[in-house]
C-alpha cells in the first residue's frame, strides 16, 4: 500500500472531522446528537459494510490468520499496560481503564473508513478486514475485555456478567451482519437477480456513508483535554496504542511471512486510536470512566499526527 494513498485518505477524514467541529460550533449539529451518529455507525453503516463485503467473496478460513495476529498484538500491549500500571502504582479502576484503551482500537470504525477509501473496490481485501476487526478485536472485547473490566472495576457485581455482555454482542446488528454475510458467502447469492441487485445497490450506498458518519461522530466527541492533570497516563497510553501496537503487529506479520498488503493493513488497523467501545465497557463495569474518556480523546487527537508519521516510517 502506498503511503500517499493512506495520507490522502487521512486528509479527507481530517477534513470531514473538521467540518463536523465547525458545524458544531455553528449549532448546525449539537453535542447531544453524537449518540445518533454513533448508533448510525454501529447499527446501519457498519453492518451494511460487513454484510456487503463478506457476502460477495468466498469465505476462507485463512482470513482468521490476520485476526489472530491482531489479537496477539493487542494482548501484548495489554500486558505491557498492566506492567506499566503496576509500576506506576495505579488504582485498580484506573489500571483497568488504561489496559482497555491501550489495547483496543477503533478498527471497526475509523480503521474501516480509512481502508475503505483505499481498498473499497477490492472485496477480497475488505472481507479480510471485516474478519480481522470482528474476530480479532470486537469479539475478544466482549469476552476477555469484559472480564478485565469486571476484575479491575468497582461495581460490586452490579453490572452484567461476562455471559450477558457476550449475549448482547451476539444480538447486535454487527454480529448479525457478520453471520448473515458468511452464510450468504457459503450459499452464494444468485447473479442477475433484480432483488439481489437492488440489495447490493442499497448496501453500497449504506457502506459509503460509513466514512461520513464516523468522521462526524469523532468531530462531536473531540473536547479540550487538561493534559497536565494526566500527562503521564496520556503519554503511556499513546505510546502503547499508537506506537507499540502497530510495531508489534508489523513484527508478527514479518515473522509469519505474510504478504505486503497484509502487513500494511495490520499495521494501519493496529495504529488506530482507542476504540469508543473500550471506554464504554470500562465505564460500564466500574473502571474509571473519566480517565477512560480522556485517554480515548487523547489518542484520537494525537493520532492525527501519529498515523501519517507511522505510515511514512513503517509502510
Amino acid at each position: 500500500m502506498q503511503f500517499d494513498t493512506l495520507f490522502d485518505s487521512f486528509v479527507v477524514m481530517l477534513a470531514l472531522v473538521g467540518s463536523a467541529v465547525w458545524f458544531r460550533r455553528r449549532n448546525v449539529i449539537q453535542d447531544r446528537e453524537q449518540g445518533v451518529f454513533a448508533r448510525l455507525v454501529t447499527d446501519f453503516a457498519l453492518p451494511a459494510l460487513i454484510f456487503a463485503n463478506l457476502s460477495s467473496e468466498p469465505f476462507r478460513v485463512q482470513n482468521f490468520e490476520l485476526a489472530l495476529v491482531l489479537f496477539l498484538a493487542i494482548a501484548v500491549v495489554m500486558i505491557a499496560a498492566w506492567l506499566a500500571g503496576r509500576l506506576m502504582r495505579l488504582d485498580r479502576p484506573v489500571l483497568g481503564s488504561v489496559i482497555l484503551v491501550s489495547g483496543v482500537g477503533s478498527t471497526s470504525t475509523l480503521g474501516y473508513s480509512l481502508l475503505q477509501n483505499i481498498y473499497g473496490d477490492n472485496t477480497e481485501i475488505m472481507s479480510q478486514l471485516v474478519v480481522m476487526g470482528e474476530i480479532g478485536v470486537v469479539l475478544p472485547l466482549f469476552t476477555v475485555g469484559v472480564a478485565i473490566a469486571s476484575y479491575f472495576g468497582e461495581n460490586d457485581g452490579e453490572g452484567p456478567t461476562v455471559g450477558e455482555a457476550f449475549l448482547t454482542f451476539l444480538r447486535s446488528p454487527i454480529f448479525l451482519a457478520f453471520v448473515l454475510g458468511v452464510l450468504a458467502s457459503a450459499i452464494g447469492l444468485p447473479e442477475g437477480n433484480r432483488i439481489v441487485e437492488l440489495l447490493e445497490d442499497f448496501l453500497g450506498i449504506a457502506s459509503a456513508s460509513l466514512t461520513f458518519l464516523v468522521a462526524f461522530t469523532i468531530g462531536l466527541m473531540l473536547r479540550p483535554i487538561a493534559f497536565g492533570q494526566l500527562a503521564g497516563l496520556v503519554v503511556l497510553v499513546c505510546v502503547l496504542k499508537l506506537v507499540l501496537e502497530p510495531m508489534v503487529a508489523g513484527s508478527f506479520a514479518y515473522a509469519l511471512g505474510l504478504s505486503d498488503f497484509q502487513h500494511d493493513i495490520l499495521v494501519v488497523e493496529a495504529a488506530m486510536p482507542s476504540g469508543a467501545l473500550a471506554a464504554v465497557i470500562a465505564a460500564r463495569y466500574g473502571c474509571d470512566s473519566a480517565i477512560a474518556s480522556a485517554l480515548l480523546i487523547a489518542t484520537f487527537v494525537l493520532s492525527l499526527f501519529a498515523l501519517p508519521l507511522i505510515g511514512l516510517l513503517i509502510l
